[in-house]
């Protein structure tokens, strides 16, 4: 099982770095931007969990595997950015706002995320199933939330895709079945949920309703950009 989880968190990392230097390319960060991104995204949701969970000092300043995880983040990242392909990838997401290996690669650490927040609750004896399934939706969410923040954006969490949905599904599920079917088994399911919910949500443009904006309500939103590019 530790090796199990050691690998889901090396894939959680490289798919979370992915998909964060291609958003960093997208707002036209420069590589100190895009590094920042990488480990906020990686990192940042394990970090609230660990401050509310009462695991300090957090996960990613003590254990050397967060270390040698950092690392390959931060080598993923420098590659990726100085690759032509993942420009490329960054120019086509300026102009269809989304793609499918962003989606992807974004479903994959996500999943991996959640239930690896899951396992290092469960090791810290946090078996409770509000605080599993809190422990696998900020893992998984967080550190998204935190880099949409720095990038002066509404976090995607609230508006993307039902983002948020597939992760409470995939923790409530983990939280009532991995005392009961083989743990493994509950974990494969869980990551099945979330990468399978999150790509027909990409794919069929399913999103929870929001309301429409009067044009009256608009002006002052127009207005406001148009200041921030001016600036």
């Amino acid at each position: 099982m530790d090796i199990f989880l050691t690998i889901i968190q090396y894939v959680g990392a490289v798919s979370f770095t992915i998909s964060a230097t291609i958003y960093a390319i997208h707002k036209r960060a420069d590589i100190i931007g895009a590094l920042v991104f990488s480990l906020l995204t990686c990192f940042g949701g394990g970090a609230i969990r660990d401050i509310a969970i009462g695991q300090l000092p957090p996960y990613i300043l003590v254990n050397q595997d967060a270390h040698y995880l950092a690392i390959v983040s931060i080598a993923v990242c420098l590659v990726c950015y100085h690759l032509g392909f993942i420009k490329k990838i960054g120019r086509f997401a300026d102009r269809h706002q989304h793609s499918f290996l962003i989606e992807f690669t974004d479903s994959l650490g996500l999943a991996s995320f959640v239930v690896s927040g899951l396992e290092i609750a469960i090791e810290n004896g946090k078996t409770g199933f509000v605080i599993l399934v809190f422990a696998g939706c900020i893992t998984g969410v967080g550190g998204g939330i935190l880099r949409d923040i720095c990038s002066a954006e509404i976090p995607s969490v609230f508006k993307k895709h039902i983002y948020l949905i597939p992760v409470i599904i995939a923790s409530s599920f983990f939280a009532l079945t991995y005392d009961k079917i083989p743990e493994i088994l509950a974990i494969i399911i869980a990551i099945a949920i979330i990468i399978s919910i999150r790509m027909l949500a990409f794919k069929f443009k399913w999103n929870l309703p929001i309301p429409k904006a009067d044009e009256e309500d608009k002006k002052p939103i127009e207005e406001n950009k148009r200041e921030l590019i001016h600036k």
